[in-house]
Order: structure tokens, then sequence, then C-alpha cells
């Protein structure tokens, strides 16, 4: 994701502290139960695709300690995480300007992959102040980026 590496470290240390240790049990338990072919609910196959799309992180998946290397670039959890969120509001069409950014993106022949990184990045900036001021998110802000972001793709 193209995170300003600041903001970046920052949105993992607030992540953790807040939603970390849940959403790691969450990923290993839909991780395992993908594996044994048990039934999934919407959301969780939407997740179980996501980590079968990031590979490289499959053995931190298969890790009993929850702990990640605080040295990585990337904290997969949250990685995963922010997927997870743009493919929700994607699936939901809420807010449907995500559905919007993605399509006019596609249309462009873009990666599917990178757009979701992009949207990622662009929730991650309102997500960020949300953790770190303890604040409600700001659907009418994160709103009127996206119109945008839309707007100025050429």
């Amino acid at each position: 994701m193209n995170l300003d590496k600041e903001i970046e470290k920052r949105l993992a240390r607030a992540w953790n502290e807040v939603l970390g240790r849940s959403q790691r049990k969450r990923i290993k338990e839909v991780w395992q139960r993908m594996k044994k072919g048990e039934s999934l609910s919407e959301e969780d196959e939407r997740l179980a695709k996501i980590l079968l799309e990031h590979q490289e992180y499959a053995k931190i998946w298969e890790e009993t300690s929850s702990k990640i290397d605080e040295t990585e670039k990337i904290n997969p959890y949250l990685h995963v995480s922010l997927h997870l969120v743009i493919e929700n509001q994607i699936a939901e069409e809420n807010p449907r300007q995500v559905s919007r950014y993605l399509s006019k993106k596609l249309s462009q022949g873009a990666d599917r992959h990178e757009i979701i990184h992009e949207l990622a990045s662009i929730f991650s900036e309102f997500l960020l102040n949300t953790l770190k001021y303890q604040r409600p998110f700001n659907r009418a802000q994160y709103i009127q980026k996206l119109v945008e972001v839309t707007r100025n793709i050429d």
C-alpha cells in the first residue's frame, strides 16, 4: 500500500492496540477452517480469498504464535484486514463510491489487487484518525475523498 511510512507505522501501532489480537485470532481461525473445507460465512469467504491471494504470509497464518516481527515492512494482519474492509464495502456497495472508483479504474485496465491497495490507503487515512484520536469514523469526509479521487482518474 502506498502509505507514507510514518503513517503506516502509526496506523499499525494503533491497530495492534485496538483490534490486533482479536483480528489475528479470527484470521487464523478462518485460515484453519478454510483448509479443512468447513463452511464459511460470506464475509469469512471473502477473508479466505484474501488470505489465499497473500500466500507470501501463509507461514504466518500457520504459526501458533500471534506475534509478528516488528521489523517487517508490512503488518500482514493489518494488510489483509484492510483488504477485507474494502472487499466488504464493495460487496455491500457501502459506500457506493468505493465500487464506482473500482469500476472506473478497472475500465482503464488497472489491476484489481492494486486498486484495492489504493482504496485501502485512502481508507487508512481516516482509520488512523479514528484510532489515534478515538473519534467516530468520519464517513462523510471519507465519501468526499472517494468522490474527489474518482473524479480525478484520467
